[in-house]
């Protein structure tokens, strides 16, 4: 679809109005919906009346008291739950990156040190910082610092 197609989609107030569309086709009611997104009857009302001008197609059948999606309706019900989806992975992976990601500092030591008793002693008084304390020999510390494996 060229992207001048796409227009509608970005007016104002669209994604409300498919979130809202999207639990009364779920919810099969409109009152459930408007609770379940604590929002007016009326209001709920009034973004599902917007959608289906701003998409210009019905969406729902009137069927007594009740209402009844339209294949239009189906098919847009099918693309707000891929829609639902898209957003949750997104939350999810951004709310991964908002979690700050505890600082480590990486400490080598000989064997003959009291390292472990100083390490322990930091880390009681920074709990933010892990530390991580490797004890090698002397050459093998200096490999790792000069290959930036470690901080200290």
């Amino acid at each position: 679809m060229p992207r001048h197609g796409l227009r509608r989609f970005f007016r104002h107030g669209m994604f409300p109005q498919l979130m809202v569309f999207e639990a009364v086709a779920r919810l099969g009611s409109v009152t459930r919906a408007a609770h379940e997104l604590h929002l007016a009857q009326s209001t709920a009302s009034t973004q599902l009346k917007k959608l289906a001008q701003s998409l210009d197609i019905a969406l729902f059948d009137q069927q007594g008291r009740g209402l009844v999606l339209t294949y239009a309706g189906r098919e847009l019900q099918h693309v707000c739950i891929e829609l639902v989806g898209l957003f949750e992975r997104a939350e999810a992976r951004l709310t991964a990156l908002r979690s700050p990601r505890p600082e480590v500092l990486r400490i080598v030591a000989a064997p003959s040190t009291s390292a472990a008793r100083l390490v322990a002693g930091f880390c009681s008084r920074y709990p933010g910082v892990q530390a991580s304390l490797h004890i090698d020999e002397h050459s093998q510390l200096v490999e790792r610092m000069a290959g930036s494996q470690d901080d200290v």
